[in-house]
């Protein structure tokens, strides 16, 4: 009866807030983006970007997920081949979430707590730490691709300053919100840890989590692309104090990588080493291919006791991650008679899901409450419109229903165009300026043409095995000078 009576006070207002819930419940991130993601991973970026024009616009439906989909059209657009509303779109985001820096966790803790009587849809999105690190390694690309390396090298010190705001705070504030969820369990009269604690409970989570849970991420929030890159802009300036830097920055990289795949970025900490003490730096290719899509979150319905006889279970709605098959697992560049094979640079599948694992726990504590409170209040209310009026009691159990429907939704809000992997390879540059890459399963890209005597990087986006993928080649023929070009393959 202790729930029982503590919910009694959740039943005031409950059915006006039917109203409110039924409008929450419009089309989610994922489904508003599929028309984008099924030409985007069809290799038809030009119409992707059209697709994905109608979504900035609409301020009106999707205001507090701007942010996301702004580092959406940044992926599409640079696909897309174009660079200014690339680098507008990345710009948008950067600017959204750049306040957060240094912010204390309890700002963003108490916008999700609040969220307690709807769901954490109606938050509004500022971005994981992986968004905001990946959105400055993109902004960063575009700007090489611009021959702009100082712009490059300050977008790669933000995204170093994310990764260490995140390993500072990220302890703290998921402790807080786990502390809120307690909180809220407590003020709402409700037992998550029993609830938690139920036989049919834990082995549904355990079937849906499980295999996530083996998931870990880089030390301390870092995405070795990001690193990589930032070696290879300091590298591409020529200055003695930025070489030994770089040097830094590639060892750096080549510790977060196996012992296979180090060896490129193991090759390039010497020779940048060699270069900071006077040594020439050899003319070089580095070829980057982003290979298949990222994560994306699918609902996972799981009952739940109220520990009411006459209600016994509650359905939920979690947020469970799953990943796309359909990459290509390795590249091979041929050049000047040679064969370089790929190494993995960043897997994304682990960096993504290594951040939903530690914010899990209490997203799970928070959804429990958040139903479960929901439906003693629609029950309680029930019940007291009966005692008074049966005849109108169907009201408040319509009007309740439509409170849960409308309320009872997992939040699947994740960028969809982030890559599944990262491949990377290095090779001396190649005396006729020509280089193919065959992606595994026998595509061929090229030939590309890059510089003979100085540096030149290769990006390459393939969505999918298969598909046309976007190329874009950035040429430094001098410390100081760039040419970008685009090709399609």
């Amino acid at each position: 009866m202790g729930a029982l009576t503590r919910g009694r006070r959740l039943a005031r207002g409950c059915a006006p807030c039917a109203i409110a819930a039924a409008l929450l419940a419009g089309c989610s991130h994922q489904e508003r983006m599929r028309p984008v993601i099924e030409r985007y991973e069809l290799g038809d970026y030009a119409r992707a970007a059209e697709a994905i024009a109608p979504l900035l616009e609409d301020r009106r439906e999707s205001e507090k997920d701007r942010t996301l989909y702004e580092l959406e059209a940044g992926s599409v657009f640079a696909a897309a081949g174009d660079l200014a509303r690339s680098i507008e779109a990345f710009a948008a985001a950067d600017e959204r979430m750049w306040p957060y820096l240094d912010e204390s966790p309890e700002v963003r803790i108490s916008e999700e707590a609040a969220a307690i009587l709807t769901n954490q849809t109606v938050i509004t999105y500022r971005g994981r730490t992986y968004d905001r690190i990946m959105c400055c390694t993109y902004q960063a690309l575009n700007h090489l691709a611009a021959g702009e390396l100082d712009a490059a090298g300050v977008m790669l010190r933000r995204a170093y300053e994310w990764q260490r705001d995140a390993t500072e705070k990220n302890a703290a504030e998921i402790e807080e919100l786990e502390k809120q969820a307690d909180a809220a369990a407590q003020e709402k009269g409700y037992d998550a840890k029993a609830a938690m604690s139920d036989a049919g409970v834990k082995s549904g989570l355990d079937s849906a989590y499980g295999p996530l849970r083996e998931m870990q991420g880089y030390a301390d929030f870092a995405v070795p692309y990001s690193t990589y890159l930032q070696a290879l802009q300091l590298q591409l300036t020529g200055r003695a104090d930025a070489l030994a830097q770089a040097t830094v920055a590639f060892r750096r990289t080549a510790g977060m990588l196996s012992e296979e795949d180090r060896l490129y970025a193991e090759l390039d900490a010497q020779l940048a080493e060699s270069a900071a003490s006077g040594a020439p730096l050899a003319p070089a290719v580095h070829v980057i291919v982003e290979s298949g899509s990222g994560p994306w979150l699918d609902e996972f319905r799981l009952d739940i006791p109220l520990f009411i006889r006459q209600v016994p279970y509650v359905g939920i709605a979690l947020p469970v991650l799953k990943f796309k098959e359909g990459a290509a697992g390795a590249f091979t560049v041929r050049a000047g008679g040679e064969a370089y094979p790929s190494r993995v640079l960043t897997d994304m599948d682990r960096v993504v899901a290594d951040e939903f694992n530690r914010r899990l726990p209490a997203i799970v504590t928070l959804t429990i409450v958040s139903s479960a409170t929901k439906a003693i209040a629609t029950y309680l209310a029930q019940q007291a419109v009966y005692e008074q009026n049966p005849d109108a009691a169907w009201v408040v159990a319509i009007a309740g229903a439509l409170y849960q429907v409308g309320t009872n939704s997992a939040d699947l809000r994740i960028w969809l165009t982030l890559p599944k992997r990262v491949l990377y390879a290095r090779l001396p540059a190649p005396s006729d300026g020509s280089l193919e890459i065959d992606l595994e399963g026998g595509q061929r890209i090229g030939p590309i043409s890059v510089e003979s005597n100085g540096a030149t990087i290769v990006h390459v986006r393939a969505p999918r095995a298969g598909v046309a993928p976007a190329v874009r080649t950035m040429r430094f023929p001098s410390a100081q000078g760039a040419v970008a070009t685009r090709s399609r393959t």
